[in-house]
């Protein structure tokens, strides 16, 4: 068995070629204070990110942000 030289980090999408943002602004309240809670949301073409400023989950569309 093989194993993979450069592992994926947490907070990839699984496509080393879109990584996802670290901290993409709150749509709820514009705060950059985010993190990655899931890299999948409720289908695969969203992750989600939770918001520490106003204590909200939301999801962040991979599709509309680059990963074409």
């Amino acid at each position: 068995m093989t194993k993979d030289k450069d592992p994926l980090s947490e907070n990839d999408s699984g496509n080393a070629a879109y990584p996802l943002p670290d901290s993409p602004e709150c749509p709820f309240c514009g705060g950059t204070e985010t993190h990655l809670e899931n890299p999948f949301g409720s289908v695969l073409s969203v992750a989600q990110y939770y918001c520490r400023r106003c204590r909200t989950i939301f999801e962040w569309i991979k599709r509309d942000n680059g990963m074409r």
